[in-house]
């Protein structure tokens, strides 16, 4: 009885202490930031006069979650080793919305990149569904005003021209992807609104335009139909995919199949194939603006 009584208490202490040791580690994955973000940029590289032009382009990713890629299968980095020439500056911080990335703008300015890709606005959509839900990014994220999409219109528009007037770099704004791939869900229905209104900014605003959602809508209409997870579970399911990746070591991948996606792993997050469609249209992006560079000239927006 008292080995038991013993093994009871170990197990007990042992289950305690891989729930805590999760806690944490999820934590850290919630409030830290890329090593490669602008700050520890700057701190190593100093802050560049901006003449003469660098021998190698820097290129700044800026968003929340899906652009940070702890949570989320990193495009930033699928980047890096496709165009080992260019430097990549990771300003991605999770559960942001735009208002968010504009406060934090300045340190990408004092880069002075030469080119800056935005992908902000599933967590503006997401805020929107549901008052329990924008009340809670209001408290966590300290918003001056209840989430709607005027305020992340003009929150996008304030990013844009603040990197307009304090850098003379290529800017790409991306549309934000689907939440979510049931195309009949207002989740998917108000994530397309979002996107519409980063297209509008970027034409409004004179800046280069990735469609990253039109992409994976056209994916996705040629996919077979699966029975993917729904969104009052997403938030479950982001919860266990940390736990399964980091207790259990199973890929993005394999918890996005798990799930019945095609393209997200939670709902939310991009797996393999959604990061790879964003990595092409960035890839493409930058190509363009390098050889423009090259050439003395100017090169057509869009992808």
């Amino acid at each position: 009885m008292t080995s038991f009584i013993i093994l009871s208490v170990a197990l007990a202490l042992l289950a305690t202490a891989l729930l805590v040791s999760f806690a944490l580690t999820v934590s850290r994955l919630r409030i830290e930031l890329p090593a490669d973000n602008p700050e520890a940029w700057l701190a190593s590289h100093g802050r560049p006069a901006g003449e003469p032009p660098r021998d190698r382009p820097l290129v700044v990713c800026a968003g929340d979650s899906i652009t940070h890629g702890a949570v989320s299968v990193n495009w930033v980095d699928m980047l890096k080793s496709r165009l080992p020439e260019a430097d990549f500056v990771n300003a991605g911080v999770n559960s942001e919305l735009a208002w968010n990335l504009y406060q934090r703008v300045d340190p990408i300015v004092e880069l002075s990149p030469d080119c800056v890709i935005v992908l902000i606005g599933t967590n503006d959509a997401n805020a929107t569904l549901g008052m329990k839900k924008a009340l809670g990014y209001m408290a966590t994220q300290r918003l001056p005003e209840i989430p709607s999409s005027q305020f992340y219109r003009e929150s996008l528009t304030l990013i844009v021209r603040r990197l307009k007037a304090g850098t003379r770099a290529a800017i790409a704004i991306a549309s934000i992807p689907p939440i979510g791939e049931d195309s009949g869900h207002y989740a998917w229905l108000r994530s397309e609104e979002y996107a519409l209104i980063a297209k509008e900014t970027a034409f409004a605003e004179g800046c280069a335009y990735l469609p990253l959602r039109e992409r994976m809508v056209a994916y996705l209409q040629g996919a077979p139909r699966k029975k993917a997870i729904t969104l009052e579970d997403f938030l479950r399911a982001g919860s266990q995919a940390h736990w399964d990746r980091t207790m259990f070591g199973k890929t993005w991948d394999e918890i996005s199949a798990r799930n019945g996606f095609h393209l997200l792993i939670d709902g939310i997050h991009l797996n393999t194939h959604g990061a790879t469609i964003m990595a092409d249209l960035v890839e493409r992006f930058i190509h363009d603006r390098l050889r423009a560079a090259r050439s003395g000239g100017a090169s057509a927006d869009g992808a």
